[in-house]
């Protein structure tokens, strides 16, 4: 299997049984033979996670406290090379083959680049796992019903900025909302960030444009709401700003699901 030129980089605080159920799926069908650049971050790490980092010759980044999600994407793409980057947390598992694997992943850095978008989505569209907050909505405001029609009425901004939703929730999308989604080759859409907030799980990004774009914004706004005591990206760029903005986000197929083990580590 030829190697393609990006990264690879998973953030890991605790939670090691997902971290090695993920990296088995990786290994498995094909995504750890792409590329030698690989990385673990590890923050408040101990022993099991270097082990597991180095049994699956991943490049551990260690850090000896919690420093939340933003903190810790941060920290590991600054020590992954420029380029593409594969951003991923430590529960997500590779569903698909070996050769959807390669296809997906060479496709995704051909038309990052070409689209100049701000991001891959690379989450599953067809077993995303759980949980999915976003679906349950998009079908609260644009199921073909009338208390639908009349929450898009009453809370019409809402409502748009679920529409790229649509993608993992109808077939499709393209032609029920046909000014936000462009359906592209290979089962790609091309989204507006208009109608679709950023996403952490499974995304491959331009490292430079990440840091000095994405994690510059989400550290300067002044969030009320965090995750663990930390800044988590998602709540901080889920804003006015990001939608007037109208960054391209790129929507594969998928290959990844979101799950979690019931040990956590914490």
């Amino acid at each position: 299997m030829s190697e393609l030129q990006f990264s690879i980089g998973i953030l890991s605080w605790k939670g090691y049984d997902s971290l090695k159920n993920s990296l088995i799926s990786y290994e498995k069908n094909g995504l750890s033979k792409l590329t030698n650049n690989k990385f673990i971050c590890l923050p408040e790490y101990n022993e099991e996670g270097i082990k597991i980092a180095k049994k699956f010759n991943y490049e551990p980044i260690l850090i000896d406290k919690n420093i939340g999600i933003l903190g810790g994407f941060k920290e590991l793409a600054k020590q992954m090379p420029k380029g593409p980057i594969l951003l991923l947390e430590n529960d997500l598992e590779l569903i698909e083959n070996t050769k959807s694997t390669s296809n997906q992943i060479k496709k995704s850095i051909d038309l990052l680049s070409k689209h100049n978008a701000i991001q891959v989505r690379l989450r599953s569209r067809f077993d995303p796992g759980e949980p999915f907050v976003a679906i349950l909505k998009y079908k609260q405001y644009w199921s073909n019903n009338f208390l639908c029609f009349i929450k898009r009425l009453f809370r019409p901004a809402k409502a748009k900025k679920l529409i790229g939703t649509s993608i993992y929730s109808i077939q499709n999308p393209e032609t029920r909302h046909p000014k936000f989604i462009k359906k592209l080759s290979n089962e790609f859409y091309l989204v507006s960030s208009s109608v679709l907030n950023w996403a952490n799980l499974a995304i491959l990004v331009d490292r430079d444009t990440y840091l000095k774009t994405i994690i510059k914004r989400a550290e300067y706004i002044q969030s009320k709401n965090y995750i663990n005591g930390f800044k988590n990206i998602e709540i901080e760029l889920n804003s006015l700003w990001w939608r007037e903005k109208e960054f391209k986000i790129l929507m594969a197929p998928g290959l990844f699901k979101h799950n979690r083990l019931s040990h956590r580590g914490y």
